[in-house]
């Protein structure tokens, strides 16, 4: 991955969009009895493969008037895409049914947490995947039905793929409910021997983002991270001294080097009021520019839900789709009533 361009102007300069096509929702056919799901990270494998990872995983069936009969929702659930999105399968058990990637502790019950997948990356012939834990709260209303218990790190063999939480101290939480989730976005840079991991956290209302950095070898690691605690940039060991370096994200999103801009890429919902936007930066760490917007979903709201319009979230880039050195980039969000992430294709000017 070639560095970045110097010239902050060229970088911070707003991104021309030449076009862009919604091309739909994504893996709707499939034998896997799959009615519904969120999240939709993806993850470069080998030979041209790619993890899909998903949160909450509807399985059932439709009735005569197209309705969702949901039997189970496992928490978390992948496909292996073997060419775009266009040829894939879902990761199932011996008897063919979805099966949950990140299992449940002894100490975890269904009707009480969820474990949702974040981003990762394979590394030495092992995917690893981050993820956040929430605790259900049943005096509330879907979607604002959970609460943030701490988030932390699992490590699979591939191609197997069943995947063990890392435990840091005796714990599975490598970070408290307090700190960010970090796992929101993984960039290496090969170059620097670095990991950039970006974490996300909702603070008065706002979502923002903080930023750890950590060599490829010590991934596993939970000490080996280092904290962005000042622009210059400095580090430090303490995640309690992280700043924020954007804000706007609903959890979720992605950061890449797009060749085409020559520069840092991010793509993200706004927080969750519909437009998928795109922000620019020289470095992993900034700074980055505003927000712009790439993409305004327009889905109609079809049953009067408790939030009072669409809910749209989840939005980010699979930058192992991009062509012509990222001059078109392929992004995805979810809507909440419909359920299904969504694929548009930006072409940049």
């Amino acid at each position: 991955m070639p560095m970045a361009r110097t010239d902050r102007q060229r970088v911070n300069a707003p991104v021309k969009v030449a076009g862009a096509r919604d091309l739909g929702l994504l893996f709707v056919d499939n034998d896997a009895r799959m009615i519904g799901q969120d999240c939709a990270y993806s993850i470069p494998l080998v030979g041209g493969e790619a993890l899909w990872v998903f949160g909450d995983t509807l399985v059932g069936s439709l009735d005569e008037c197209g309705r969702r009969v949901v039997e189970e929702m496992p928490c978390n659930t992948g496909l292996i895409c073997t060419a775009g999105v266009q040829q894939y399968r879902y990761l199932t058990d011996a008897g063919g049914a979805l099966r949950q990637l990140i299992p449940w502790l002894p100490d975890e019950k269904p009707e009480h947490y969820r474990i949702w997948p974040l981003h990762g990356i394979l590394l030495d012939g092992r995917v690893y995947l981050y993820y956040v834990r929430v605790r259900l709260l049943p005096e509330r209303c879907w979607p604002y039905k959970f609460e943030v218990t701490g988030s932390g790190l699992s490590v699979a063999e591939y191609p197997e793929l069943v995947f063990a939480r890392l435990e840091r101290g005796g714990s599975t939480t490598w970070w408290t409910a307090e700190q960010p989730c970090y796992g929101a976005a993984v960039l290496p840079v090969p170059e620097e021997g670095v990991i950039y991991v970006y974490g996300t956290y909702l603070r008065d209302g706002q979502h923002f983002c903080a930023l750890a950095r950590v060599s490829t070898g010590r991934l596993a690691d939970p000490t080996a991270y280092e904290y962005l605690v000042s622009p210059a940039p400095e580090w430090s060991p303490d995640p309690g001294h992280a700043i924020p370096i954007m804000s706007g994200m609903p959890t979720e999103m992605s950061v890449s080097y797009n060749a085409y801009l020559g520069c840092f890429v991010a793509v993200h919902s706004w927080e969750t009021v519909g437009p998928v936007v795109v922000r620019t930066a020289p470095n992993p760490w900034g700074p980055w520019s505003e927000a712009q917007r790439l993409w305004t979903p327009r889905i109609p709201l079809r049953n009067p839900l408790v939030y009072g319009g669409p809910l749209v979230y989840a939005g980010k880039e699979h930058p192992e789709l991009a062509q012509e050195q990222g001059r078109i980039i392929y992004v995805t969000f979810v809507e909440f009533e419909e359920y299904y992430p969504r694929l548009v294709e930006v072409t940049l000017g």
